[in-house]
Parts: C-alpha cells; sequence; structure tokens
C-alpha cells in the first residue's frame, strides 16, 4: 500500500472514532413535569432586552505558531 492509501485510511479511522465518541445531545437534569408552556408569562416590551455583542478587540492569535 502507498503513503496515500494509508494516510486517507488514517483520517477516515479518526473521523469515524470522533463520530462515535462526540455526538449524542445532552440529557437535562430536569424532569418532564416541570411546568407547562401555557403557564408561562409570554415577553412583554416591559421586559429589559438583550444588548447587541460588542466586536471583539483582541488581536488575533496564529493557532499554528499561539502567536
Amino acid at each position: 500500500m502507498s503513503r496515500t492509501v494509508l494516510a486517507v485510511a488514517a483520517a477516515a479511522a479518526v473521523l469515524l472514532g470522533l463520530a462515535a465518541c462526540g455526538g449524542g445531545k445532552r440529557q437535562s437534569t430536569k424532569s418532564a413535569a416541570t411546568g407547562s408552556k401555557a403557564t408561562a408569562k409570554p415577553t412583554t416590551s416591559e421586559q429589559k432586552k438583550k444588548t447587541t455583542a460588542k466586536p471583539d478587540t483582541a488581536a488575533a492569535k496564529n493557532p499554528l505558531t499561539n502567536n
């Protein structure tokens, strides 16, 4: 086998391993019977609105050199 075929096979194995270990939703610790949407208060204009995110002013780092 050539090195290219082995490299592709190794990459495929890594991707399959990540897909097998990293997937799935985390389960909530709350029970299913805690309240309902009908009893929740509707949002009103009196509630405080969230402000928009401020732009990042930090200098970008190169992830390869960490500088």
